[in-house]
């Protein structure tokens, strides 16, 4: 399997675009919503495009900043589901 965070910052990263904004330079580690690349319908975007991505049913109560928070977190997620 491909390194499932690639896929993840390239999405950030258009979905930002999209915003007017720029996430390139977004790191694996930095959090997410704290850099203020997405709002919150571009999260919730990311949150659906990564249900399909890595086909999983994501429960509400995961839906944490542990597991979504960074893209390293979003990527272990991933893995530990199976994806």
């Amino acid at each position: 399997m491909t390194d499932p965070r690639k896929a993840i910052h390239q999405k950030i990263i258009e979905l930002a675009k999209r915003l007017g904004n720029d996430a390139s330079s977004l790191g694996y580690h930095d959090s997410i919503p704290d850099r203020g690349a997405l709002d919150s319908p571009g999260l919730l975007e990311l949150i659906m495009w990564f249900e399909n991505e890595f086909n999983l049913e994501i429960e509400q109560e995961e839906l944490t900043l542990e597991n979504f928070g960074t893209i390293d977190a979003m990527a272990s997620y991933a893995e530990k589901a199976g994806a």
